[in-house]
């Protein structure tokens, strides 16, 4: 006998009544089933998420590698052993130490500014061993092992010297760390102090002195006596004008290193000078590096009341429209300014130039 034909199986979407029916009909393929769109705020929610994670991973990478990519805000416990005597509302206590990284502090042409004022008076000078210094406060200015004042070094060679107007960048720049560095750490009354200067480190020249040897661990208290919050500016790039020198906070046994920060041109770095943050420049290998040293106390014996006063006055044409003099370079005369010391004024200039002459600093 023949076999009966199996009954049709039953769909879900069939009655008994159609069972006959569904047979009859032909199929057709299932469309695919359609997910449910997210909703908007979902999407936002995941692509948060991912960000974050990203975010957390190059946050990973950065510290494994020790280095500061990012401006960060970093607490620190101030040293018991620093600070004294404290002035309320001023001196760092407790918790309240720390040290900011922040990138792109100063624009393109506040940093064209200061470059300029570093090229032009540096052009007077220049050190052996590596690190350059010009400070115009004291006039002090690094020429082969020794300083020279670069206020006399451009009487004795005829070049016309800054006036009020080529400094106005460098005094605005320190006018805004002063009011950063208050509005981070909370504290009111900062003074400018001594020294405040430009450092050039050349990779090119080895060491003549102890004084070259700017990579040793140092504290700033130490060091410089009236510090109560360092600044740094960095006025060239670490990956592109030179290689090393990079800036290295180390534990408080001198010796691992917490936090390293690669120069980039315009960042910022800001920290309380105490023993809480021993820190050196790693030595720098190739290039030239160029970075301004701010300085702030608490102390108002120590501050710096009009730091840029031997600036001379901008000179005016008729009219009184200024008038800015053509600058002669002073390539061939900077060896005799400084080996006959040829200003009149030699004992004012020596005791400007005294602090940097006596002390064994490392120069950032």
């Amino acid at each position: 006998p023949r076999p009966r034909p199996r009954p049709p199986r039953r769909d879900l979407e069939t009655s008994d009544r159609s069972v006959t029916a569904a047979m009859a009909r032909p199929s057709k393929p299932r469309k695919a089933q359609q997910q449910p769109r997210r909703s908007a705020s979902g999407r936002g929610l995941l692509a948060g998420v991912v960000l974050a994670a990203v975010a957390a991973l190059l946050g990973l990478r950065g510290r494994l590698a020790g280095v500061a990519e990012r401006p960060s805000l970093v607490r620190t416990t101030c040293s018991r052993r620093d600070y004294k005597p404290a002035v309320p509302g001023c001196s760092p206590t407790g918790d309240a130490c720390g040290r900011l990284v922040l990138d792109g502090f100063a624009s393109a042409e506040e940093l064209a500014g200061l470059r300029a004022i570093a090229a032009r008076g540096m052009a007077l000078g220049g050190g052996d061993g590596g690190p350059t210094i010009l400070d115009l406060q004291s006039g002090a200015l690094s020429w082969r092992d020794k300083f020279i004042d670069v206020w006399a070094a451009f009487n004795a060679s005829g070049t016309p010297p800054f006036t009020t107007r080529d400094v106005a960048v460098y005094a605005d720049v320190v006018r805004r760390i002063r009011s950063l560095a208050e509005s981070t750490f909370g504290v009111s009354g900062l003074h400018l102090t001594a020294p405040t200067f430009f450092s050039r480190h050349s990779g090119d020249r080895p060491p003549k002195t102890e004084h070259d040897e700017y990579w040793h661990v140092h504290v700033d208290t130490l060091q410089y006596g009236s510090f109560t919050y360092t600044a740094l500016l960095y006025l060239a790039d670490g990956d592109v004008d030179f290689s090393g020198g990079r800036l290295a906070f180390v534990d408080d046994r001198w010796e691992r290193p917490l936090e390293r920060v690669v120069p980039r041109p315009g960042k910022l770095v800001l920290f309380s000078s105490g023993h809480e943050h021993p820190h050196h420049v790693e030595r720098v290998e190739s290039g030239e590096r160029l970075a301004l040293t701010v300085a702030f106390t608490c102390d108002p014996e120590a501050a710096l009341h009009d730091f840029l006063s031997r600036a001379v006055p901008e000179p005016e044409a008729e009219g009184g429209a200024s008038v800015r003099r053509e600058e002669s370079s002073a390539a061939d005369v900077t060896g005799e300014i400084a080996a006959e010391e040829v200003h009149s004024d030699v004992s004012a200039r020596s005791s400007a130039c005294s602090w940097w002459r006596s002390t064994r600093s490392p120069w950032r």
